[in-house]
């Protein structure tokens, strides 16, 4: 326990926001999840709109355990109290699974976007691998996320505003290439059957996934009884804006002749910009964007996260003790960092978006609901437990949400659901032979989760005042996102 107290709480609001959002808003969105209007056409908002609704419960449900126990580990530790340390761990590899995933995606995205920018300022580096880019960009930020959590949560900052900034530029540069005829109709000859579309929809899902990021890192968020309710909140809302805004960009500039190069595109927006005929400085503006600002701001926590998952465990028994070591110096669980890099380079071998996209989609799926049935079971074991923040209606949105995932999953690529399989038959029989001889923490909740501080009336003003602004700022974008797509039914 003593180790784990060493862990600096440094992280505020602003960096647990764009920890989560730089989580979510990346590979998926300029990948894998807009490639399907090439299927969908206009009706991407649709589903869009509907992952929205299915995230927001189980967003709620994590703002309420988060507040209760804001430990690094998120569902391992809900888990492990709520349900059993069997369930906990095969939460827990799932996590490390799903989000690695993430930012081995991310990584190979980067690639992809990276090569399209060279191009076009004329410099080929086509002939260069792009899981050699993508390793290499996994080094650099091994190192950065080795130097401790406050560094880290600063470049992160720094990326998700710096990607912001030239999605705004981007936006208004290309308002005048808008054709809002492209938004009537199908778009399409006709749309998929119902097995296609919640394949489709599973992939737009995967957009939102992540978004519980800011909860993994519980053990080192400032004032977590506020900060990570109020950083769940924004961060879901921000996710549905952002994903809407940029699928309502590229349906209105690519014609619909082109939506079958579309729907196998690997970088969608670039392609389709040059589809559109709209090459040179679009394309360089977006890929400045997307690489220097989405990938990046996705790779971060996409290492941050799971180290801080394995690091739990392994503070628990569930894993070695070595992965749970805390470096001296920087305060960081260097050891986790290292491992998470590794299963990161091995991911990217496989050069296959499609695929690492439909695994961590799936490994998310079965966590959020491990982590519903823990929500239930916390508040069955532990109902004097003090809550910060409460859930409406928590133990429907828990039984609704689990209900949804099963149903959804049911039409998952069927080579990831044998995955998924096996990372479960995997971390039951590690848990039989290892973890279940293990004792765990054996104390009271109370003492593992240690002093929280509360901020002074002064220091309370001013985070309501920067959550004021979080807020305003998230229903404005959200209303923007909605509003834009009835200008193409008024005019």
């Amino acid at each position: 326990m003593d180790n784990k107290q060493q862990m600096d709480r440094a992280l505020g609001l602003k960096e647990s926001i764009s920890m989560t959002i730089g989580t979510v808003v990346g590979v998926g969105l300029f990948t894998s999840g807009s490639a399907q209007i090439g299927y969908v056409g206009t009706w991407i908002i649709v589903l869009t709109f509907i992952a929205l609704l299915i995230s927001i419960w189980p967003a709620l449900l994590y703002a309420e355990m988060s507040a209760a126990l804001p430990l690094a580990g998120g569902t391992y530790n809900y888990a492990k109290r709520g349900i059993n340390r069997l369930c906990a761990n095969i939460a827990g590899w799932h996590y490390i699974v799903s989000v690695i995933a993430i930012g081995a995606g991310e990584t190979l995205a980067f690639a992809n976007y990276f090569k399209i920018l060279l191009e076009q300022l004329n410099l080929n580096i086509n002939w260069i691998d792009s899981r050699i880019i993508a390793s290499i960009l996994i080094l650099v930020f091994l190192v950065l996320n080795f130097r401790g959590i406050e560094q880290s949560g600063k470049a992160q900052t720094i990326f998700v505003f710096f990607f912001w900034g030239c999605s705004v530029l981007w936006f208004l540069y290309m308002i005048p290439h808008i054709h809002f005829e492209y938004f009537h109709g199908l778009a399409v000859n006709k749309l998929p059957s119902f097995k296609e579309l919640m394949y489709i929809f599973g992939l737009i899902w995967w957009c939102y996934t992540g978004f519980e990021t800011s909860v993994s890192l519980g053990g080192e968020v400032k004032y977590p009884q506020y900060t990570l309710p109020r950083s769940l909140k924004v961060s879901v809302f921000l996710v549905f804006a952002v994903n809407a805004i940029f699928q309502w960009f590229l349906v209105g500039i690519v014609p619909h002749e082109f939506y079958g190069s579309l729907a196998t595109a690997v970088a969608p927006y670039a392609d389709g910009l040059k589809l559109a005929g709209l090459a040179g400085f679009p394309i360089i503006l977006l890929c400045i964007g997307i690489a220097f600002g989405g990938d990046l701001s996705t790779i971060n926590p996409g290492i941050a996260a799971p180290a801080r998952y394995i690091y739990t465990m392994a503070e628990d028994g569930a894993l070695p003790s070595m992965l749970g070591r805390i470096h001296e110096k920087y305060k960081t669980p260097y050891v986790a960092i290292i491992l998470v890099g590794i299963i990161n380079i091995i991911l990217i071998a496989t050069n296959s978006i499609e695929y690492i996209a439909s695994v961590s989609l799936i490994s998310l799926a079965i966590c959020y609901m491990i982590g519903c049935v823990a929500y239930m079971g916390l508040k069955k074991r532990y109902p004097k437990l003090p809550r910060p923040y409460h859930a409406p209606a928590g133990v429907l949105g828990a039984y609704v949400t689990i209900i949804l995932y099963v149903f959804m999953l049911i039409f998952a690529d069927k080579i990831a659901l044998l995955t998924a399989l096996i990372v479960t038959i995997g971390s039951v029989a590690f848990y039989m032979a290892y973890t279940r001889n293990k004792s765990g923490i054996q104390v009271t909740i109370a003492k593992e989760i240690g002093y929280i501080e509360e901020p002074t009336d002064a220091l309370k003003k001013k985070m309501d005042k920067e959550y004021r602004i979080w807020k305003w700022v998230t229903i404005i974008t959200v209303f923007i996102a909605m509003g834009i797509y009835i200008l193409p039914m008024v005019f």
